[in-house]
């Protein structure tokens, strides 16, 4: 039974967090509550992620197509999307009737690497309705939507960071001491996420450690798409310890495991980056490519330091400087300020109120 005073809101998605991949999808557990906190009572429309390989993956996107080709969306007072291009199909004819309709735009949805995918999307756009309240990520990503679908096509556009951080589960621990510096690095191993730097990196420990007079550890969660090359690189090195992937609510054990946080990414699509956000709120200062959304949060000498993106001599000087300063950085007060969950939930207020206006 719905609560009373309550809207109801559909959240599609193509992926949910599952045991068999926790880290699939981990934002939109986080858009659940911060909606549920804002008023609404959430159904899911999501992506069965419970899967093993490629054809049992293939085998639950048939089966999500379906459900939403027959799903009955007219009882919802709201229809909340996210990654609309990877799915509109069976939404196309739709689309257009749904009550209420907000897009969440996300990184490839609007900047996919591919040419077969940038097909897609542009395809995919030629079907939404006339306009729609749109969110995105950051600043830097709400300019691209608006580039891409044009402004015509927005009732409005607001920006919010993706279900935003948990900062009572993102929270600062006591550290075991030791005389060890230990960098971090969550990310995907892959090259476009950085992880060629990373690589680079690990090699380059013992040159960095006579620099810095210091003991220096590289700490790797091992996934991603390329994990086996690069794992297999990152071994090599006896300063470098990898460890498997962890559920969204272990990683504030992983964040409060190390000293600084690594982000090296190079993905124009790179609409916010939830995982630099959920160090900082851990109390970690964040090392990130200047540029996307990056910049609008890491603040040299305040949450963390930037570097030129793929230029590894300036990553490591901005490494060297951060861990010099270790003691000054303050970066959690930025996150509790804007990119918490309570503040995601303020903003999806406001949505909700722009709609009766």
């Amino acid at each position: 039974m719905r609560k009373k005073n309550r809207v109801s809101l559909l959240l599609i998605n193509n992926g949910y967090p599952s045991s068999e991949n926790p880290q699939y999808s981990t934002y939109v557990r986080s858009i659940e509550e911060c909606l549920y906190d804002a008023g609404t009572e959430v159904d899911l429309l999501v992506l069965d992620t419970s899967f093993k390989g490629t054809i049992s993956k293939y085998l639950n996107y048939l089966k999500f197509f379906w459900r939403l080709s027959l799903f009955n969306y007219q009882p919802y007072d709201y229809i909340y999307i996210n990654n609309y291009p990877y799915f509109f199909l069976p939404l196309m004819l739709r689309i257009r009737r749904f009550n209420n309709l907000i897009i969440h735009w996300h990184g490839t949805d609007i900047m996919a690497q591919s040419r077969s995918k940038r097909i897609l999307n542009k395809i995919s756009y030629k079907f939404l309705p006339k306009t729609h309240f749109a969110i995105a990520p950051s600043k830097y990503f709400a300019a691209k939507v608006v580039d891409k679908i044009g402004s015509r096509r927005l009732n409005n556009i607001f920006v919010s960071p993706s279900g935003g951080v948990d900062i009572d589960k993102f929270s600062i621990q006591p550290k075991k001491k030791t005389n060890t510096i230990i960098l971090g690095y969550a990310s995907s191993l892959t090259t476009a996420k950085g992880a060629d730097l990373i690589m680079r990196l690990g090699a380059r420990l013992p040159s960095l450690r006579d620099c810095c007079n210091v003991d220096l550890n590289l700490k790797v969660i091992a996934y991603g798409a390329e994990r086996d090359y690069y794992v297999s690189q990152l071994k090599l090195n006896k300063t470098v310890i990898v460890v498997n992937p962890l559920s969204k609510n272990k990683m504030n054990l992983f964040y409060n495991s190390i000293d600084v946080f690594l982000f090296p990414t190079k993905r124009k699509a790179e609409s916010l980056g939830l995982v630099g956000l959920e160090a900082m709120s851990c109390g970690k200062p964040v090392v990130g490519t200047n540029d996307f959304a990056l910049k609008e949060y890491i603040i040299p000498g305040e949450t963390g330091e930037l570097f030129e993106i793929d230029d590894y001599d300036d990553f490591e000087k901005a490494i060297i400087r951060t861990i010099k300063n270790l003691k000054n950085y303050k970066p959690r007060a930025l996150v509790v300020d804007k990119y918490s969950k309570g503040a995601v939930v303020k903003q999806y207020k406001k949505i909700f109120n722009a709609f009766n206006q």
